[in-house]
């Protein structure tokens, strides 16, 4: 019986999957489907560290196959292949499936193999140790999660403060600059944001954010998505879930309060490792905090300074 890591191509087209095989045996355990159902049953009978399935395929597409697995396995991780135009899946990949990484076919070879190498790493890092989910139902140290809206129109913050007040402690910033200034000075557990804010793509910003603390979890909005944003969001800005303006409040109350969960099952997951953005003041090479090391990083992309 091999260690080696296992992965789960699902693609209704078989000389895809056998393609898939060819390129990959030689590291690791390989299995093939050309369905969803013949997915489902493979999951069953092994442990799959990776799945990477196709969206469309008939009777069951990749979503709901995605969706399955997050619900049922949900230490395997999950890769998405489809066209970019198809906007409806790269919403319920973020949203339903909760897709590690979204990749485009015809696929780029080296690409496909560094996500590949990295969902196996995160996979074979999962916690072993079922308990440890528990401590997700209650805030560590009996402290609120702090939820950072990011929104450049007054109306908008109003509405999540309206919104989130009630039931969280949030605090809102009109810019990147204010924002970054916030994150420096508070704990923040869910950013919620839209995708530009005063001119800027906040795509980078949430990337190096991810970089420094991984256990912080992400809802972006926009009021009119195209999918080179949501791919752009979902694979550098590793967002959690994803909304399209004008929001419903019910559903989108649903994706912070997942968002909220998530980050707090982070804090407890190794996968996650916190390193609080108030220690990049002092650990920060050079000096400075996260406003000026993120600035420095994000060059032409932001306005800030």
């Amino acid at each position: 019986m091999t260690d080696r890591p296992s992965l789960l191509f699902v693609d209704d087209e078989e000389r895809i999957v056998k393609l898939l095989k060819v390129m990959f045996r030689s590291s690791y355990d390989v299995h093939t489907a050309t369905s969803g159902r013949e997915a489902l049953a493979i999951l069953e009978a092994h442990r799959i560290d990776v799945i990477v399935s196709d969206q469309r395929m008939p009777e069951m597409v990749g979503i709901e196959l995605l969706s399955q697995v997050c619900r049922r396995w949900p230490n395997t991780v999950r890769i998405l292949l489809t066209g970019y135009s198809d906007l409806v899946a790269i919403i319920g990949a973020v949203n339903e499936g909760e897709v590690f990484r979204f990749l485009n076919k015809p696929w780029n070879q080296d690409e496909l193999r560094q996500v590949i190498a990295e969902a196996v790493e995160i996979a074979r890092s999962a916690p072993a140790a079922a308990e440890e989910a528990e401590a997700v139902l209650t805030p560590p140290l009996g402290v609120a999660t702090k939820l950072l809206a990011i929104d450049g129109l007054a109306s908008d913050r109003q509405e999540m403060l309206e919104m989130f007040t009630r039931d969280y402690s949030i605090l809102t910033a009109s810019t990147v600059e204010e924002a970054l200034e916030i994150l420096e000075q508070e704990e923040i557990g869910v950013i919620v944001t839209n995708s530009e804010v005063d001119g800027v793509d906040v795509t980078d910003m949430l990337s190096q954010i991810a970089r420094i603390d991984p256990s912080i979890t992400v809802v972006a909005t926009t009021s009119a998505p195209d999918a080179d944003t949501i791919v752009k969001l979902i694979n550098q800005g590793q967002i959690y879930r994803f909304a399209i303006k004008p929001l419903s409040p019910n559903v989108f109350r649903l994706a912070v309060s997942a968002a909220i969960r998530e980050h707090r099952r982070r804090l407890v997951d190794p996968r996650f490792a916190r390193q609080p953005v108030q220690r990049q003041v002092a650990t920060a090479e050079g000096g400075g905090g996260l406003l000026d090391n993120i600035v420095r990083s994000l060059g032409r992309f932001t306005k800030v300074s």
